[in-house]
């Protein structure tokens, strides 16, 4: 024998070596040999895709109207689907606001967002009225221009139904 080589294994133990090396790879690879298994790619996002999210309105929209001389306490619920539950003058009703109007209050809606959750709304005298959309005074800039809707819808709701024209 020579100085630097190292005896040969017999062949039944080399062929216990090679099984037990195609076994341990065939287990999952965990072998000196090093195999890794492939990882799967994750899909990207096309590189035209927006990040930024449109607003959207939380439905129902709320429409509150109390105080003034008369003592109103009114409120309107207006769905998706553009139904309303409404209880106007201490009766409940329900109807379907008509589209120019309902167009109008949502884009109100989404002008405020949520931001009236975070407001108190207060009267400067006892007998002021106050007219909410989502919490937010229909007189704030953001939405002034809905207050003649609001109103008309209001005026409407209080009418016998065969006589609405803007909730039916």
């Amino acid at each position: 024998m020579s100085r630097s080589a190292t005896a040969p294994l017999p062949a039944p133990a080399r062929a216990t070596a090679v099984g037990t090396l195609l076994t341990a790879a065939l287990a999952g690879c965990m072998v000196l040999t090093g195999c890794v298994a492939k990882t799967p790619e994750i899909p990207k996002a096309p590189a035209t895709a927006s990040t930024s999210t449109t607003p959207s309105v939380d439905y129902p929209i709320a429409i509150q109207r109390f105080g003034g001389v008369a003592g109103f306490s009114d409120t309107v619920n207006i769905d998706v689907d553009r139904s309303v539950i409404a209880k106007v003058n201490r009766q409940t009703l329900s109807c379907t606001l008509d589209e120019a109007s309902f167009s109008a209050i949502t884009k109100a809606a989404l002008a405020v967002g949520d931001s009236g959750n975070d407001s108190t709304p207060t009267m400067a005298r006892p007998d002021d009225m106050l007219v909410l959309l989502n919490a937010v005074p229909t007189t704030d800039d953001r939405i002034k221009d809905v207050e003649p809707v609001v109103t008309s819808l209001l005026e409407d709701l209080a009418k016998p139904k065969a006589k609405r024209t803007v909730c039916r």
